[in-house]
C-alpha cells in the first residue's frame, strides 16, 4: 500500500543478502526495512503503529514476541502465529510432548486468555493462529 512499511526480521544472516536482492529486483527497498539479529532486541526499537505482526520464530519465544508488539497493533490489526499445532504435538499429553510443543501450547493458551483479542486457529498444514485484537 502507498506509503505502507514493511518490517522483516530475521536473525540469519545468509538470508539478508537474498533478501536484498530480491526487494531490489521487486523495486521495493524503499518499502522494507530488513533487520537481522535476535527479534527481543530489535522490536522494541520499532515504534510504528503495526497492521499485521507474522511470527513464525523460535518457538520458546511466541509469548514473548506477542506481549512485545500487541500494545503496537492497532485496533482490527491482525497477529498470525504460524506453527501452532507443532505437528499434532500441542494435543499428545505433556509428558509427550517436545519442549516447542509445549511452548506452542502455552502460547495458545495465553491468546485464548488474553481479552484484547480474539482468535481462530486454523488447522491448515501445521496450524495458524489469526489473532485480531480488539
Amino acid at each position: 500500500q502507498e506509503g505502507g512499511i514493511l518490517y522483516t526480521i530475521d536473525y540469519n544472516e545468509e538470508l539478508h543478502e537474498i533478501a536484498e536482492k530480491y526487494f531490489a529486483e521487486a523495486g521495493l527497498t524503499h518499502k522494507i526495512k530488513q533487520y537481522t539479529g535476535q527479534a527481543a532486541e530489535i522490536i522494541p526499537t520499532i515504534k510504528d503503529t503495526l497492521d499485521l505482526v507474522f511470527i513464525d520464530a523460535d518457538k520458546v519465544n511466541y509469548g514473548l514476541y506477542f506481549d512485545m508488539v500487541i500494545n503496537q497493533v492497532r485496533p482490527g490489526g491482525f497477529l498470525l502465529a504460524d506453527n501452532v499445532l507443532y505437528e499434532g504435538e500441542v494435543l499428545l499429553p505433556q509428558g509427550e510432548q517436545s519442549k516447542n510443543a509445549i511452548a506452542m501450547h502455552a502460547f495458545n493458551e495465553k491468546v485464548a486468555a488474553d481479552g484484547r483479542v480474539e482468535q481462530l486457529l486454523l488447522p491448515i498444514r501445521d496450524g495458524i493462529m489469526v489473532i485480531r485484537k480488539k
